[in-house]
């Protein structure tokens, strides 16, 4: 398999898991609520999800541009909108 669809893989399935942690955190499933917190944790995730990424491909994966388009951008649209539905839905609980 190409390494642009595997990077692109795995930050798909850490922003969906992203999304419920941000979910959780936001209506207060673990005990306290903080909006702040809430948004801010997707992106240290994101940031270890690259790393983790990096130490698994290495030189595969060069330059900003890739990883914008096979990593960035994926997780973030991945996880602002299964958050957005999430959210929603859980409104009707």
């Amino acid at each position: 398999m190409d390494t642009t669809i595997k990077v692109t893989t795995i930050h798909i399935i850490f922003g969906i898991l992203s999304a419920f942690v941000s979910l959780a955190i936001t209506i207060g499933w673990l005990g306290f609520k903080n909006d702040v917190l809430a948004a801010i944790l997707p992106f240290i995730i994101l940031y270890l999800v690259g790393q983790l990424c990096q130490r698994i491909f290495g030189d595969e994966v060069s330059g900003f541009s890739q990883w914008l388009w096979d990593g960035i951008a994926p997780f973030y649209f991945t996880w602002l909108i299964a958050f957005i539905i999430l959210f929603n839905y859980s409104a009707l609980l």
